[in-house]
């Protein structure tokens, strides 16, 4: 580990730098107007499904393992978020919360709590394996 709390040219995505990075950026989501048609550009994707990912990721409150509650911020989906609005430098991992959060939504609407579609999704897309290899 880098002592200066870069890793690769970036934060170390563990480093308090990077917590409350990720928890501003969340707040700038939260307010975005134009993410979802961007990322729908640059993804090909229809604006719906990206609405919802937005929803799920950065808006709606869970049931969770520590309460009812909107998910912890990531850096790394905060990095994804970012390149995925920009569609520069988009990254595997990138397309792989895309997928895991679309098909993660679809097991939780069939009846599986939010942890058990994250256990099960994660053994197709596991995002942040992707994203471990990817800083």
């Amino acid at each position: 580990m880098n002592i200066s709390g870069a890793v690769s040219g970036a934060l170390n995505p563990e480093s308090k730098e990077a917590r409350k990075h990720a928890k501003q950026y969340y707040k700038s989501v939260r307010n975005m107007k134009t993410d979802i048609i961007s990322i729908a550009n640059n993804l090909g994707m229809n604006e719906t499904d990206i609405q919802k990912i937005k929803n799920y990721l950065f808006i709606d409150k869970h049931e969770l393992f520590n309460g009812f509650k909107q998910f912890d911020e990531s850096y790394h989906i905060a990095q994804s978020w970012q390149r995925l609005i920009d569609g520069k430098n988009i990254k595997e991992q990138d397309i792989i919360l895309i997928k895991h959060e679309l098909e993660e939504m679809e097991f939780i609407k069939n009846g599986m709590t939010q942890t058990e579609a994250h256990i099960e999704v994660t053994k197709r897309f596991n995002y942040y394996e992707a994203s471990e290899k990817g800083v």
